[in-house]
């Protein structure tokens, strides 16, 4: 994630949400969901060039995956049929608050990067260590105003920093560290870090540049 610190109303949009953030809003286990056919087995899941680490073999297994066409549905169909529902709250309300506990300046950045990223001259891990009290405080303006009576224990993922730490797997097979973790909040095991817990995987970039996205090497 290359970040300027700075916030816009889509931030905290619940339509646009990448993963469900509440339990009590997540689709029904029972709902009839669709199955390739005949079903196969992608290469991102089985094939060890994926796995090993290096990017320019996951990228062609990622390509192999896709096939010769991208399927494409308009903006609204994706909102209306494929993301993820979410509680109700209100945005506005929210962002206020949060400008008013000074988590968000008037100009709208976040407070805790007082500059920007890529003039910091402290290391990468450091510049975005205030991401994990963003996320909290972000979770607790939701709630404040939220519209069905959300509580913190409504909430389904935990947001953890831990550029370096492995993640641990039985099936995937090199030593990927990501700066920060979406994980599932009632997971097995509290003390270590499962690729299966993982909602969503987070990367930090003080600057943009190819140079700087197409890093896959250990932190130093």
């Amino acid at each position: 994630m290359h970040s300027h610190g700075q916030l816009s109303e889509l931030t905290l949009s619940p339509s646009l949400s990448c993963c469900p953030l509440f339990r009590d809003r997540l689709p029904d286990s029972k709902a009839q969901l669709s199955h390739e056919s005949p079903v196969y087995a992608k290469k991102v899941h089985s094939s060890r060039s994926y796995q090993s680490g290096l990017l320019e073999d996951a990228r062609f297994a990622v390509l192999e995956d896709l096939g010769s066409s991208i399927p494409e549905v308009s903006l609204q169909d994706f909102l209306k049929f494929l993301a993820p529902p979410q509680p109700q709250f209100d945005v506005v309300a929210t962002i206020s608050t949060l400008k008013s506990d000074t988590i968000i300046s008037a100009s709208g950045r976040w407070t805790a990067f007082n500059n920007e990223p890529k003039d910091q001259r402290v290391a990468e891990n450091d510049v975005f260590n205030p991401i994990t009290n963003i996320f909290e405080k972000v979770v607790d303006a939701i709630i404040k105003h939220s519209d069905t009576d959300l509580t913190e224990d409504c909430c389904s993922i935990d947001f953890l920093q831990n550029p370096n730490g492995t993640p641990k797997s039985e099936d995937r097979h090199n030593s990927s560290r990501p700066d920060g973790y979406l994980l599932v909040k009632d997971r097995l095991d509290k003390h270590a870090v499962s690729w299966a817990d993982v909602v969503l995987s987070c990367e930090y970039k003080k600057q943009g540049g190819d140079e700087q996205l197409d890093d896959v090497s250990l932190p130093q």
